[in-house]
């Protein structure tokens, strides 16, 4: 009798732990599966907030470094040049006020003239900004007021970049919709690295030294020092643009870059306008070089040939050179130098340099190969031509 006492306790306890092994298997199942589908949404929130926290962080920890770093550099060179202790807050306020500035685009709601409009609010942008630098940098040279004009610029971008992806972020929180954190998150190494570009591209700025688009001024003005004979500079009354006229293997050739070595991009279009239609320069062809975005993969300092104007930017000159060109039937050359964004905006590098080299004699093949003796051509040189001169 005893024995079938125990084997029904045996069973009976086996039968407990079935059933207890068997709920917990339900429960886990209920955790790891069915939980999770009602709460994806918040625990994804939980990861994407997390990422897109840690990229806010990074970008609030350089657009400070940056602000301070300015402000500091304002500061020791009026202090050096006028032996007086500017006021600091009055600087950050400033630049602080600088880097709202808000630039309203013309409506599109009628087409024509557009470009004209934009051109006219884009040069009173600059202008604009360019007195408020000089308001409170007093008694300093002006290629120190262009960079610093650059300097504040690219804060400018780094500060909306900060504020577009804040806005996102707190609206996801907000509504409680990982959606918006999803697509930040895909581009975080897109933006970590345009931060870093812009960030290091404020320091190249604050000390002047050329860029990596500084490439085809640096063309222009190789072209003109080692290759040319005679040069002539050409008198005008376009805003920061040089023009000068030179002779190379019996050819006249205008050569058009932005007037350095401050930080600015000049006025090309209307330098083109200008010898075209003022002077009745009749170009057999006119050459841009330029820096153009390398795709990955492809070596910095590449050069690549092509037809068409070489001018980056919202397109306004590049429309306006192309205009003129059409209208008097003149070929139009481009020669680019390929280089990442990074490499765009910091110091330029020795093989950007080296590629400058290949650039000038690539221009000199083109000039022997599609004109003759006699013939004029039009050289410009596209690009911030911070650090370079004439």
């Amino acid at each position: 009798m005893s024995f079938h006492l125990l084997d029904l306790q045996v069973a009976t306890n086996a039968h407990a732990d079935y059933s207890s092994m068997f709920y917990w298997l339900l429960f886990w199942i209920l955790v790891f599966f069915v939980l999770p589908l009602f709460f994806s949404d918040y625990f994804q929130l939980w990861r994407l907030s997390y990422g897109v926290g840690g990229l806010l962080s990074f970008l609030s920890k350089v657009l400070r470094f940056n602000f301070s770093s300015i402000t500091s550099n304002v500061e020791q060179i009026v202090k050096s040049k006028t032996g007086k202790e500017p006021d600091r807050s009055k600087i950050e306020e400033s630049v602080k006020n600088l880097i709202e500035y808000v630039v309203i685009e013309p409506t599109t709601l009628e087409t024509q003239g557009l470009v004209a409009k934009l051109k006219h609010i884009v040069s009173i942008y600059n202008e604009r900004i360019e007195e408020y630098v000089k308001s409170i940098m007093p008694q300093i040279e002006r290629p120190i007021i262009q960079n610093f004009v650059n300097a504040i610029q690219a804060l400018r971008e780094l500060n909306y970049i900060y504020k577009v992806i804040n806005h996102y972020y707190r609206l996801a929180l907000k509504y409680r919709n990982p959606y918006p954190l999803v697509q930040i998150y895909v581009l975080m190494p897109f933006i970590k690295e345009t931060a870093n570009a812009l960030s290091n591209s404020i320091q190249t700025f604050i000390k002047g030294h050329p860029i990596g688009d500084s490439a085809g001024p640096m063309v222009a003005y190789k072209f003109m020092h080692e290759k040319c004979t005679s040069i002539e500079e050409i008198s005008h009354s376009i805003k920061d643009t040089y023009i000068a006229k030179c002779i190379y293997n019996g050819r006249k050739v205008y050569v058009i870059k932005a007037l350095g070595p401050g930080g600015t991009v000049g006025h090309l279009d209307d330098a083109v306008l200008y010898l075209i239609e003022k002077m009745h320069v009749r170009p057999r062809l006119v050459i841009t070089v330029d820096a153009a975005l390398k795709l990955e993969g492809e070596k910095t300092g590449t050069i690549t040939e092509g037809i068409g104007v070489a001018i980056g930017g919202i397109g306004i000159e590049k429309f306006n050179i192309e205009s003129i060109a059409t209208k008097y039937g003149i070929p139009v050359y481009a020669i680019l130098i390929k280089m990442s964004v990074q490499e765009a905006l910091t110091s330029i590098t020795k093989d950007i340099i080296d590629a400058t080299n290949r650039a000038t004699e690539r221009v000199c093949q083109v000039i022997d190969t599609l004109s003759r003796e006699g013939d004029e051509i039009i050289l410009v040189g596209v690009g911030n031509t911070i650090g370079v001169g004439q």
